[in-house]
C-alpha cells in the first residue's frame, strides 16, 4: 500500500511525524499534494494544549491536484476547468447546506452548525460536525500532512502558474481582511460612511490579518491607514508595505496612541478603526480612539482567552453613535476577491508578508520562527 507522510499533533506543543496509508480521493472530492501551508495563529493557540485525538493541522492550503474522485465537477469557485496537475487554494470550512444558517445566510465561516473544517478540531470551535472525514485516524485533512483529502462540497480555487504557493497560502488571512473591510462598507453619501479618500482608518495589530487589512484600505484608496503592533519585525513590514503611520504599543501607551490619533484627525478621532490584535484591551482601545459616528470592526478576538474588558455601552457605543461589528463569518465570496487581489502580487506586495519559509520536514524550525514572534507570515513550503 502506498503511504504518505503528516506532523501531527499528539500532545502539548508536541509534533510527531507520521507515516499514514495514502488515502483515495473522495467521491467528488480530491487528493492533493501539498505544496504550500501558512502556519496561523490558531495553530500555535492549538497546539499550546493537549489534543483530544492526535490531528494534523493547517488550514492555509495550497495544494497539486494529484487525483479526481469519482463524479468531481473538474471545475474550481470561479468555474474554471481544472485537471490533474493544477495548484488550488482552499477554502478551509466545508458547510453542509443543510442546517438552518446555511439555508439563512448562505455557506461561510462560523455560521454552519454542521460544517466539517481542515485542519481545526471542531470540538475546538464547538462543533459537532456533519461531513465525514476520510481515511484512518488522524485524517488526512490538514496542511500538516504531505497530502490532504479533500472531501466533497469544498470550495477552491485554481492558482495562476505565475503565482507563488507561499503567495496563495494568503488566500485565509487575506479573505479574512477583505470580509472585514467590506463589512465597513456603506452606501455612497451615507453618515457611516467611511472607506473615502478623506477618511483616516486605524488597524490594531501587525499581524498578517493586521497588514492584509492595511493593504485592503490603502488599495480602496483611504486617505490615511495606521497600523500598531509591538513587534519590530511586523513594524518594519507595516512601513514597508506603505503604512502612513506605524504605532509601536510596545513604547507608547493606549492614551498615546489614542493622542496621536485625535492629532491627526482634528481632535475627532479615526473615521474606522479594525480591531485584529488577539487581545480583548485592542476592542476598548478601538471604542476610545474611533470618532463620534465611526465604525469600529472586531476580528481579532477570535479564539477565548478567559478574560475580558470593561466598556460602558452608554458612554462608549450608544451616545457616540458607533457603529460595532463583530466579524467570523467568512462566505466563499471574500476568497473569491482575496484570489482576484493575490492575481496582482506583481505591484502589490504580497511577498513582503512572507518572511519565513520552512520545508516539511523542518516544521519544528518554522513553528519556532513564529512563536518567537518576528516573523509576519511564516509558511511551510514542498522541498
Amino acid at each position: 500500500m502506498e503511504r504518505t507522510t503528516a506532523h501531527a499533533w499528539v500532545g502539548r506543543n508536541r509534533i510527531e511525524r507520521l507515516g499514514l496509508p495514502m488515502p483515495a480521493a473522495p467521491p467528488e472530492g480530491l487528493l492533493l499534494q501539498v505544496v504550500a501551508n501558512g502556519i496561523c495563529g490558531t495553530d500555535l493557540h492549538l497546539l499550546s494544549q493537549d489534543p483530544r485525538r492526535p490531528t494534523i493541522l493547517g488550514h492555509e492550503i495550497v495544494g497539486r491536484i494529484i487525483a479526481f474522485g469519482s463524479g468531481h465537477p473538474r471545475r474550481d469557485a470561479e468555474d474554471r476547468p481544472l485537471r490533474e496537475g493544477d495548484t488550488v487554494a482552499l477554502f478551509p470550512w466545508v458547510p453542509c447546506l443543510k442546517c438552518w444558517a446555511c439555508r439563512r445566510f448562505g455557506p461561510a465561516a462560523a455560521t454552519c452548525t454542521e460544517a466539517f473544517v481542515y485542519g481545526i478540531p471542531l470540538e475546538e470551535i464547538g462543533l459537532q460536525g456533519g461531513c465525514p472525514a476520510p481515511g484512518e485516524a488522524p485524517a488526512l485533512t490538514g496542511g500538516f500532512g504531505r497530502h490532504v483529502a479533500v472531501v466533497a462540497g469544498t470550495y477552491l480555487w485554481r492558482v495562476s502558474e505565475h503565482m507563488p504557493p507561499e503567495v496563495a497560502s494568503l488566500l485565509d488571512p487575506l479573505g479574512v481582511a477583505l470580509r472585514a473591510v467590506d463589512l465597513a462598507k456603506t452606501p455612497t453619501g451615507t453618515w457611516d460612511e467611511t472607506l473615502t479618500p478623506d477618511a483616516t482608518a486605524v488597524v490594531l495589530g501587525s499581524g498578517p490579518v493586521g497588514l492584509l487589512t492595511g493593504l485592503v484600505l490603502r488599495q480602496l484608496g483611504v486617505g490615511r491607514v495606521v497600523v500598531s503592533g509591538s513587534r519590530p519585525g511586523r513594524l518594519d513590514a507595516a512601513r514597508d508595505l506603505g503604512m502612513d503611520v506605524v504605532l509601536d504599543t510596545a513604547a507608547t501607551d493606549a492614551a498615546e496612541r489614542r493622542k496621536t490619533v485625535r492629532d491627526l484627525t482634528g481632535g475627532r478621532g479615526a473615521d474606522l478603526v479594525i480591531d485584529a490584535a488577539s487581545r480583548p484591551t485592542a476592542l476598548k482601545e478601538a471604542l476610545e480612539m474611533v470618532r463620534r459616528m465611526g465604525t469600529v470592526v472586531e476580528v481579532g478576538n477570535i479564539v477565548p482567552t478567559g478574560s475580558g474588558i470593561t466598556i460602558d455601552p452608554a458612554l462608549d457605543v450608544c451616545q457616540r453613535n458607533i457603529r460595532l461589528l463583530g466579524l467570523s463569518h467568512n462566505p466563499p465570496r471574500s476568497f473569491s476577491e482575496a484570489m482576484a487581489m493575490l492575481e496582482q502580487h506583481d505591484t502589490i506586495p504580497f511577498h513582503r508578508l512572507v518572511t519565513h519559509s520552512h520545508p516539511f520536514r523542518r516544521i519544528e524550525d518554522a513553528l519556532r520562527d513564529l512563536a518567537q514572534g518576528q516573523a509576519v507570515k511564516v509558511c511551510l513550503t514542498a522541498p
